[in-house]
């Protein structure tokens, strides 16, 4: 679309000056118009100034001094929405299966109570079959491990106890330093670190 010529010098057109040069009608105009005349030569003054001032570049540091003389912001409005209908219904489905599962647990200790013979012939074989599986599964996993081909220089380092000490004292210092890991993660947020 093109400028209408009674219109004065737009910022646009300013802009286009300093990289084009001066348009016809921008040409036209400013010879008739002592404000937009004026208006040219104070920008084309002002570029020239600007171009005059030395640059340099920001220090490394700068953005981790101006965070650093940040505060957070602790008075912000936490702002509670209302649950939706699908947020509402998920918690009634999760309530009534609790329920549900509480209430047929209940009964089973209930009925195994006053059924005790009846409760331990059908628990009996149950817990019969679960422990035979775990000791052979404890089984298996001891042989497999002593055929593995490393398991003979673990257990010739440990064969004595001034061969295992040093082990030991190495275990004991990575489970120490992996318990002051763990407590500095379940630890909670400082109240002003902003989350």
């Amino acid at each position: 679309m093109a400028p209408d010529p009674t219109l004065h010098v737009s910022a646009d057109e300013l802009d286009a000056l300093h990289e084009q040069g001066l348009s016809t009608r921008v040409t036209s105009h400013i010879a008739t118009c002592p404000p937009c005349r004026q208006l040219v030569a104070l920008d084309l003054r002002l570029v020239a100034g600007l171009s005059t001032l030395p640059t340099w570049d920001a220090s490394p540091t700068l953005a981790a001094r101006v965070l650093g003389r940040l505060t957070p912001a602790t008075d912000r409005a936490v702002v509670a929405s209302m649950p939706s209908d699908r947020e509402r219904a998920a918690r009634r489905r999760v309530i009534i299966a609790g329920l549900l599962t509480g209430g047929g647990v209940a009964a089973g200790f209930t009925w195994a109570v006053l059924n005790p013979a009846a409760a331990q012939g059908l628990a009996g074989p149950a817990v019969t079959e679960v422990s035979q599986a775990l000791w052979l599964s404890l089984q298996g996993l001891v042989a497999n491990t002593i055929e593995q081909p490393w398991f003979g220089t673990v257990r010739d380092a440990l064969a004595s106890p001034t061969r295992a000490l040093p082990y030991l004292v190495g275990a004991g210092v990575a489970y120490a330093l992996t318990l002051v890991g763990f407590r500095r993660l379940l630890t909670s947020p400082a109240t002003d670190a902003g989350w």
